[in-house]
């Protein structure tokens, strides 16, 4: 990953890196009480992201990529 997060999939495999991060022993337990609490965002993020695309299905539009929702300005 190039350090910038552009779509709710890379949100994802960044998250779940950190979590293989916690995994490995690589993170302290303070980061990894915070990883833990991020990562629940792997599944609200994938569930708006669902609930998007079934809306613009319902209205006749393509339904997007998942994982390709943009998540507004890239987070550095």
């Amino acid at each position: 990953m190039s350090g910038k997060i552009k779509t709710t999939g890379e949100l994802r495999d960044f998250l779940a890196t950190m979590m293989v991060g916690v995994k490995n022993g690589d993170l302290d337990l303070d980061r990894a009480s915070r990883i833990t609490k991020l990562a629940g965002q792997i599944n609200e993020s994938f569930y708006a992201e669902v609930k998007v695309a079934k809306v613009r299905a319902e209205a006749g539009e393509q339904m997007p990529e998942l994982g390709s929702m943009s998540v507004g300005k890239s987070v550095e």
